[in-house]
């Protein structure tokens, strides 16, 4: 017998106090739910000691990747699938924390750029490959082939998501 998770028993729940009702989506969006919670208490967990939230961590790892370590306000938004107003209120904070700062674009003299200041940049060069290796870890559980399936349909599944809007 296959061990049981919170979701077979929420989904058993379900058909006992509404057996006509089909509830099968949990046993996929319920555990992609879990999941994401259980990866996002550790996230914090291990960002804590570098004084990084996600939202900050994310918005550095973007810029760290970036050519000059810099971005448009645009591009940063598309990186990190925020709209242009919470990816502004996250941007604010990387500023107020001295890790980011706002420059002109030169090569747009309308547009900004973000780009990570020395100590962002430093922190960031810190930060990534400790989350990285934590992160690598949480799935070590999986053996490759299990972690090449998980992904394949979970891109199946975003890509469906997506496309229907």
């Amino acid at each position: 017998m296959r061990e049981r998770d919170i979701v077979d028993e929420l989904a058993e729940a379900w058909q006992e106090a509404r057996p006509g009702m089909d509830a099968s989506h949990l046993h996929i969006l319920g555990r992609v739910s879990r999941i994401e919670a259980q990866f996002r208490r550790r996230i914090e967990a291990w960002l804590a000691p570098f004084g990084l939230s996600w939202d900050m961590f994310d918005l550095a790892a973007t810029l760290l990747r970036a050519p000059g370590n810099a971005m448009r306000p645009g591009e940063l938004s598309r990186w990190c699938l925020l709209s242009s107003g919470a990816m502004t209120k996250r941007i604010d904070r990387l500023v107020a924390a001295g890790l980011a700062e706002r420059s002109p674009d030169p090569a747009d003299r309308r547009a900004q750029l973000v780009r990570l200041t020395p100590a962002g940049l430093a922190l960031a060069e810190q930060a990534v490959p400790a989350h990285f290796a934590a992160a690598r870890a949480l799935v070590a559980e999986l053996a490759p082939e299990e972690r090449e399936v998980f992904s394949g349909l979970a891109r199946r599944l975003l890509l469906v998501l997506e496309k229907q809007g």
